[in-house]
């Protein structure tokens, strides 16, 4: 009895290891940039003559879904809402067809050599609130981000109360994983803000919102409702010009259809991968994953 009162004793303390090393702790710095070439065009607004295509380069924050997966903010594809460029009474806005031509990652494999990958253009999909980049090699690196879906924001905001809320944000050349609170009384629609002052920094283009339960897994559960400003390149000065994310006091959660998109988009390309990732979506708490 004494002998199998050990063994069970040594049991647990190996699942409780293992129970640990399965966690993310820390996934919120873990972010990297993917850059996007795309080819667009735009319309005059005024003449109604069409323009393009033109090309550009949109930087994006990162997280490691699985070892062959990103997940994006769907802001990520969303088109400039500033000019193009102005002259006069003119301003040229209305962009269209946009093609994504190229995909580059830089993420760590190592705390001291930076691996960069080139992915196949076609390898993404999004549909207005996630985007997702798949490889067909392993090219990403853990820990794995887990993806925190709500019925609506006050979902979010109930859990806040025994969660940690945190965002990653490079507003004023950092990389700051600042704790925030949820503004009372600001939700609108499946948005809302944080409740902040004004020295703290806030959110912008393709930054995320993470809940940190207190066994410190954490969960990316929103993302900023911000632009990425971009030039598209039609003279020779465009070239230098690169993509920065744009603030909006507004972020957005994540619903249960964007949980759908990640498992048909992955069944539909990798259906392998799919035994992996199902336990990394949860819904509405996080406990238990929500696909089965």
């Amino acid at each position: 009895m004494r002998r199998l009162s050990m063994w069970l004793f040594m049991l647990t303390c190996c699942l409780g290891g293992l129970t640990a090393q399965a966690g993310n702790s820390g996934v919120i710095d873990q972010n990297q940039r993917v850059d996007l070439d795309i080819q667009e065009s735009f319309t005059d607004t005024h003449t109604h003559q069409n323009f393009g295509p033109y090309d550009a380069q949109i930087g994006c924050k990162a997280y490691v879904l699985d070892s062959y997966w990103l997940v994006v903010a769907g802001t990520c594809m969303r088109y400039d809402n500033g000019a193009i460029f102005e002259s006069g009474d003119q301003a040229y806005m209305k962009r269209y067809g946009r093609k994504v031509t190229g995909l580059v990652s830089s993420f760590k494999k190592n705390p001291v050599k930076r691996v960069f990958t080139g992915l196949d253009a076609s390898h993404h999909a999004e549909n207005g609130n996630i985007m997702l980049i798949w490889s067909h090699t392993p090219a990403f690196f853990g820990p794995y981000v887990n993806i925190l879906a709500t019925s609506s924001p006050e979902n979010l905001f109930t859990l806040s109360a025994n969660h940690t809320i945190k965002i990653n944000t490079a507003r004023g050349g950092t990389n700051s994983t600042p704790t925030r609170t949820l503004k009372s009384g600001s939700i609108k629609g499946r948005t809302f803000e944080l409740d902040e002052g004004w020295s703290d920094l806030s959110g912008t283009a393709t930054d995320p919102l993470f809940l940190i339960n207190p066994a410190r897994n954490e969960f990316l559960s929103a993302y900023n409702n911000g632009y990425v400003h971009y030039a598209l390149q039609m003279r020779l000065d465009d070239v230098t010009n690169s993509s920065s994310g744009g603030t909006s006091p507004r972020w957005y959660t994540l619903s249960q259809q964007d949980l759908h998109f990640i498992r048909d988009t992955i069944q539909k390309q990798r259906p392998g991968d799919w035994a992996r990732i199902k336990g990394r979506l949860f819904f509405n708490q996080t406990n238990t994953p929500y696909f089965k």
